[in-house]
């Protein structure tokens, strides 16, 4: 689905307007059901590697993944989290993404493992060349098959403490723009 067909469809226009909304208002009652003697809201900073998949008229097509994000908890347990990643998979194609996910945590930041369900979305942007001849000339050509998509998803994972700030944590997910991703990120909690 391309960013432009979003754009005209008003039922997924209204429903992302909609999401937008509830989320809105409701981090000031999430964030107010705090106890007052709870720890103040903390935040992560993570790397990421990994590898997704995507799927087309040609099968799963795989991609490395690269990238970095910034967890900032508004209660104990639920955070937001902004998101950039780099996928490729050759010297032709690359694709940046952005997007936004809540999490909730299962565990207390102070055991070991802390597993946690995310979900979110954003917008992909796929750039890619390659090289052919020219349907009437039969001259070299580059063609460019650049787009920008709505990206969607949802998964879970566990993070595991190596240290009382320093964990890893594998994380899989499965959606829209890619199908499937797994990482593994190392990160600190401040």
């Amino acid at each position: 689905m391309r960013l432009s067909s979003i754009r005209r469809t008003p039922a997924v226009r209204y429903v992302l307007i909609s999401a937008a909304l509830v989320l809105f208002y409701s981090l000031p009652a999430v964030a107010q059901d705090q106890d007052e003697d709870s720890p103040r809201p903390k935040a992560e900073i993570r790397l990421t590697g990994g590898a997704s998949g995507f799927t087309s008229d040609d099968g799963r097509i795989p991609h490395g993944v690269a990238g970095g994000s910034f967890r900032v908890y508004v209660t104990r347990r639920v955070s937001i989290e902004p998101e950039f990643l780099y996928m490729t998979n050759n010297l032709m194609t690359g694709i940046t993404f952005g997007r936004v996910s809540v999490a909730y945590d299962f565990g207390d930041s102070s055991k070991r493992f802390v597993p946690y369900v995310v979900a979110g979305a954003g917008i992909l942007r796929h750039r890619s060349q390659f090289f052919g001849a020219d349907f009437v000339t039969g001259q070299p050509r580059v063609f460019d098959t650049s787009y920008t998509s709505l990206a969607v998803s949802a998964g879970g994972g566990v993070k595991m403490f190596l240290t009382k700030r320093l964990f890893i944590a594998p994380e899989g997910r499965v959606g829209y723009q890619p199908s499937l991703r797994a990482t593994i990120s190392i990160g600190y909690v401040f």
